[in-house]
């Protein structure tokens, strides 16, 4: 079974907030007072969603900055793995520990 890459939280915005409200994203970046570089970039996945940019999108459309920043994590970690495939690192061995005394 394939497993599918979490979805960058900017493909929601998009199309759930952005084309769900009949806006463009100069339209949506101009209301919520972001650079609409910055908006065009998150909704092509191209750059992260910000905790200021989710906090703005929550204000201007609902759904939850928490929301958005935990699909970002989510995201992020998927491509990291993807990354880490390629190293090679050992987990470092954990020392012997000796008992303290009194126990």
């Amino acid at each position: 079974m394939t497993r599918l890459d979490p979805t960058h939280p900017g493909e929601v915005i998009r199309y759930d907030c952005i084309d769900a409200c009949n806006l463009t994203i100069a339209d949506a970046a101009a209301h919520m007072g972001v650079d609409e570089r910055e908006l065009t970039e998150v909704c092509h996945a191209q750059a992260p969603v910000t905790a200021d940019l989710a906090v703005r999108i929550d204000m201007a459309f609902g759904g939850g900055a928490l929301v958005l920043l935990k699909m970002q994590a989510r995201h992020d970690l998927a491509q990291a793995r993807k990354r880490a495939a390629d190293l090679s690192i050992e987990r470092v061995p954990v020392p012997d520990l000796e008992p303290v005394a009194g126990d």
